[in-house]
Order: C-alpha cells, then structure tokens, then sequence
C-alpha cells in the first residue's frame, strides 16, 4: 500500500486516473438523465438563447456538435466530451502543482470537479457540458507554462475569457486556484520577489481576460442583466447578511454523519497553513520580505473565501444558488493541499488521509442521482395525471388554452425524504421548486399550455367569470369560457411517509 501511495505517476496514468474518476462521479447523473429546469424547454424547442446572456460559446458547441443551426438534445455526448477535456486539463493542474505526482496528488485536485455544489451545475444537460468546459479552460489558464511571461499572460487570458463565454461565473475558480498557486510557492520557499510575480501575472491574465471578453461574447449579450450592487447606506450590513448566507449554505454540507470529518479536514488545513507560515519565518529572507510574505499567505486564504459568492457579490440581488457558488471548488483544492502538508509532516503515508473527502463527495454525488430519479419519477407521475385529466375530462378537453400558474410554495422530492432529512444539502442543491412545468407537458401529449406568472392568473380571477372544475392533491383546473388555469399546489414539509 505504501508503495502505491508514493509512486510517482506518468502522464499516462494520471490521465487515466482522472478518466475514470471524472466517469465515476457523473454516472449517477448519466443513469438519472433528467431534465434539469431549463432542460425542459430547451430540449422541446431545440433552443439556444446563450448568446444573449454573454455564453455564445455554449451556443457554437451545441451547433457544432449537432451540425444544425439550433440545439437539439444530443445528451450525454456533449458532457463525455467535457469529460475527456477536464480530464485532461486536471492533469495538467497535477503536474503543475507537484514535480512528481502520485495518486494521492491527483486527488488534491479532484475537487474542481468533485465538489458537491458542481453538481447542480452539471445537472443541467444543455448547460451543464458547457459550465464544465469553462473550469477547463480556466484550469488550463493556471497549469500554462512558458518561459516568457508575456506568452503566458496572453494564452492565459485568452484561456479565461473562453471559460467567461461558457459560463461567467468560472472567473470565480481562477481567482481561488490563484490563491492556492500563491500558497504553493510559499510553501515551496520561492521567496516574496518570485511571488509577487506571480501575483501580477495572474492579475495581468485576469484582466486581459475580462477586457477581451467585453469586447466579444460581452458585445453579443442582450438579456437584461441584474442591476449591480449599490453601496448607499447599509451596503456594508447586506454585504455581510450575504456572505453570510453563503457561509450557511457551505455549512449545509456538514451534517451529524460526517461532522467528524468537516472538523478533521478543517483542523488539518489550519495545521497546513501554520506549517506554511513557519516554514516561511524560517527562511533566510529578510524579515520584512517574511512578514510580507505571511501577509500575503493570509490574504490569499481571505480572497479565496470570498471568491466562493465571487461574482454573485457584485449583484444587489444576491443569488445564493449551488451553481453560481464554484469558488467553493478552489477552496476546498485549497484545503486538501493544506491538509496535504500537515499530514506529510505528521507521517508521510498518512497523506492518503486526503483521499477521505473526496469518498465523501463521491457518496454525495450518488445519493444525489438517487434523489433526482426519484424526482423524475415525481414529476412523470404529475403530468401523465394532469394530461389524463385534461384530455379525458368533458368540461376540461374542449379548451382553445391552457395557463399553468407555479405557485411559490413549499416542494420537494416525496420519495427522497430520508436521504435528505440525513444529507440536508441534496436539497440545496437539488433546487427544484415546482411540481411540473408547461414545457413538460408536451411529452405526454399536452401542447396548447404555457406559464403564466401568478400575479397575472390573479388579476384575470378578478375581473372574470372562473369557476373551479377539478382539483386534487397536486393541483386545480379552473375554467373561463375557452381558457383554462392549472393552478400547481406546494408540497407541505408536514405530508411525510410514515
């Protein structure tokens, strides 16, 4: 065992290793194969309209793929494609960070694809392949090696403004992955001058990335974005009530199974980092250069947590969704190296201690899969009855239009209940608030229905003749003349299986 541990891998190996890896953690969504929310009607419509958001790489991937000017549902091949691609670019980060990988390097860095929030992101089918491309390119922007720093800043930031046209918000794991390199060299003893190097070529990367993603994907957006962040009076009461939002939804991962664990890993990354901040006050520097260097190290641990909301942050409105939390990934890279560190002191076979989380996020990706084929399973059985009731009922089969009103209500996944009572994060990152969409109708035969907001069904309510012609548990259909309204009920957290 201990050989295995400490043998040094080749190239080969290692890209093998992250194959299967990356396949393992993925199948549970393969088998699943859900139509994750906006999956519905992208794969109805064969839509794209990625490129009015800033993503138009998206866009070029899914029309290339499918040779057709559209996107038709070629699910899963664009997501083994993002398979092999990240594989590839984890690899490269391995033999960036470590001169002589082993096995257990290669886990330190599985959590760019490992971490339970990403799930979210790759549950999407159409968007989901996508987002995965975009931490590849910016995993290859931070492995990239040169000998001139100007090439490395231009194939870098070229690297990140393609990972901004997959998906924005993967700017977000190059500010973490930067602080982990910034840790790294001090672990390394490269010395203040060499670091402060590299801290300015990866500034000078991240701006020439941002610069030439406005002046193209950026040009292409037409959604109207979200109105960014005002700092009048209470900015700074917000920006906390904010992180600490996002603070609460990290610590959802930590539940009474593996409390020990989360304190463990936690206990260990700290322990890392003061060995880091020893090693660098026992340097043959000069004093300030070691101050400056511990200042550094401590900043870059600061910036690397608030590079979990990152973007999010520069919104007045705060979305604390799964999907846009992948600073979450960088950090917890940033943890495993760390921890990596104490244990290499502690006792050198004790490193293979890092591999303990990531069986962790591994058991959590499959009771993840396990609770969205439930959920599947859920919202079959919702529409095939309400396409029943429409198309058998007398009253109800005549109508010229149906409207379906989501209420905001209480929903989860019935079936799931004890999973989630034991890892309350699948809800979170679950994240489906509705029992059945009008895009999901027309596989069961429904084509004359579309959504309407509730606040529209109410003030129609108010002025016309409705009357109610059917109700169950999951919902009502009322009727006016040749309109009907499905109105979707909630799922109560108190209706449990006993």
């Amino acid at each position: 065992m201990g050989k295995i541990i400490s043998r040094e891998l080749t190239q080969g190996q290692v890209l093998i290793f992250f194959l299967i890896a990356v396949v393992i953690f993925i199948y549970p969504l393969l088998i699943a194969d859900y139509y994750y929310i906006d999956d519905s009607w992208r794969s109805q419509l064969a839509g794209t309209a990625w490129k009015g958001s800033g993503r138009i790489l998206i866009e070029w991937l899914y029309q290339g793929l499918s040779f057709t000017r559209g996107a038709p549902n070629i699910f899963p091949l664009p997501l083994l494609i993002s398979v092999v691609v990240i594989s590839f670019a984890l690899r490269a980060l391995v033999f960036h960070f470590f001169e002589k990988p082993t096995v257990v390097c290669c886990f330190i860095v599985l959590p760019l694809w490992y971490s339970p929030f990403f799930l979210q992101n790759l549950s999407y089918q159409y968007d989901g392949p996508g987002m995965a491309l975009g931490v590849a390119a910016i995993v290859f922007s931070i492995a990239f090696k040169h000998r001139w720093v100007g090439m490395r800043v231009v194939v870098s930031g070229v690297l990140v403004a393609m990972a901004l046209s997959f998906y924005q918000m993967t700017i977000d794991i190059f500010v973490g992955l930067s602080c982990v390199e910034l840790i790294r060299f001090a672990n390394e003893r490269k010395g203040l001058r060499v670091s402060v190097l590299l801290l300015g070529e990866k500034v000078a990367q991240l701006i020439l990335g941002v610069v030439i993603y406005g002046l193209t994907a950026y040009q292409l957006m037409t959604d109207e974005r979200k109105e960014l962040r005002h700092f009048g009076d209470g900015w700074r009461d917000k920006l906390m009530t904010d992180m600490g939002t996002t603070a609460g939804r990290v610590a959802e991962l930590c539940n009474e199974g593996n409390a020990w664990m989360c304190w463990g890993l936690l206990a260990l990354a700290v322990a890392g980092f003061l060995l880091i901040i020893l090693r660098v006050l026992n340097g043959e520097e000069e004093i300030k250069n070691k101050l400056m260097m511990v200042l550094l190290c401590t900043g870059a641990i600061f910036i690397s947590l608030i590079a979990i909301p990152g973007l999010s942050l520069a919104f007045d409105f705060f979305n604390d969704g799964a999907r846009l939390l992948l600073g979450l990934s960088a950090v917890l890279v940033l943890m495993l190296y760390l921890s990596y560190c104490a244990l290499q002191v502690i006792h050198p076979k004790l490193v293979v201690g890092v591999m303990v989380p990531i069986i962790a996020m591994l058991s959590f990706s499959y009771a993840y899969g396990r609770v969205l084929s439930v959920q599947k399973e859920f919202h079959e059985y919702v529409a095939h009855s309400l396409a029943y009731d429409i198309n058998s009922n007398a009253e109800i089969k005549g109508v010229d239009k149906f409207y379906m009103i989501i209420r905001h209500a209480g929903v989860r996944a019935p079936g799931a209940d004890g999973s989630i009572k034991m890892i309350p994060a699948l809800r979170y990152v679950l994240n489906i608030d509705f029992i059945s969409l009008s895009e999901m109708l027309p596989r069961v035969g429904v084509l004359n229905i579309s959504t309407v907001e509730s606040y529209d069904f109410d003030a129609v309510a108010h002025d016309r003749d409705i009357r109610l012609v059917l109700e169950n548990k999951f919902y009502r259909i009322y009727l006016s003349g040749q309109d009907g309204f499905v109105v979707m009920k909630g799922l109560s957290d108190e209706d449990v299986y006993e």
